[in-house]
Order: structure tokens, then sequence, then C-alpha cells
């Protein structure tokens, strides 16, 4: 079987406050993990999403990355899905989708490929740019863009 590996790195233990101590002793965390065994069926037979309503507050500096303080994830995958969903998709406070609660998302339209803008929220994944540069080697067209809400019915597929 396939298996991933985990890894959190911290600034490690600190005092009261958010100030980081003078001295850094470093947290490591790893750890590793059967891949589920429904992600062939997934990736066979697609996925099917529901909207979540908790929505992703706009936070530029942070905007990208995977760190620890991702609360609204931890909100959103703690509502049950609904009968007949796979997972929660995820929109920004404008009403801009973003992310699955824990994947990228990739939207196509004839030959172009649309992800989701990620400059002012959600997480730019590992595999998010693998997907991009293999697309890319393939001569496809893929634009990093906005994409309300409302806009999910113009594409072909996502």
């Amino acid at each position: 079987p396939h298996h991933c590996i985990k890894l959190i790195v911290s600034r490690g233990v600190g005092g009261r406050g958010y100030t980081p101590p003078e001295t850094v002793n470093p947290t490591e965390i790893v750890s590793v993990h059967a891949i589920p065994s429904h992600y062939a069926k997934w990736q066979q037979a697609g996925i099917c999403l529901k909207t979540s309503s908790i929505r992703l507050g706009l936070q530029p500096l942070l905007a990208g990355m995977k760190h620890l303080n991702r609360l609204e994830q931890v909100l959103i995958k703690s509502h049950p899905l609904p009968q007949g969903f796979d997972d929660w998709l995820v929109n920004d406070i404008e009403g801009n989708v973003i992310e699955s609660s824990m994947a990228n998302v990739f939207f196509i339209k004839g030959n172009r490929v649309i992800t989701p803008s990620l400059a002012q929220c959600g997480v730019a994944g590992v595999m998010r740019e693998q997907v991009m540069i293999a697309l890319l080697e393939q001569n496809m067209n893929i634009e990093c863009l906005p994409v309300g809400a409302e806009r999910l019915i113009e594409f072909d597929s996502a």
C-alpha cells in the first residue's frame, strides 16, 4: 500500500504571549499515514462537493502558506457532510471559490485550466504546483484567477 508523510515544524515551546523566545528550539513531528483506500475510486469517478457555509477570511500575508493556524478548516471539517457528498467546497468571505477542505481545485473550460487565485487566502498545496507544472509541460493554458461561485456553471468540468 501507498503512504504519505506528514511533517510539522514549529518554532517550539514559547513563553507567554506571541513574541518568540530569544533562543528557538524547533519542534519537528513526522508521521506516516496510509493513503485512504477510497482515493483510487475518487481518482477514477471524481467526487461530489458541497459548498461549506463557513468561509475563509482574507489575510494576504498568510495566503498560500500551509500553517498551523488553520482554524477555519478545523471548523469546516467539524461539520458532517450531507449524505452523498465527499468533501466541502470552500469560498472566501467575498464568495470566491478557494479550495476544498483538503485539496486545491482546478476547473476546465475548453483548452484552458483555471485554478483559483490564492492571493488573499487558501493553501497553495505541493500537489497543486506539481499539477500546474505537468499541465504546462503538456502545453496547456493554465491561469490563476479569482473564481466567483456564480461562475462554476461556466466550466466544462472541475
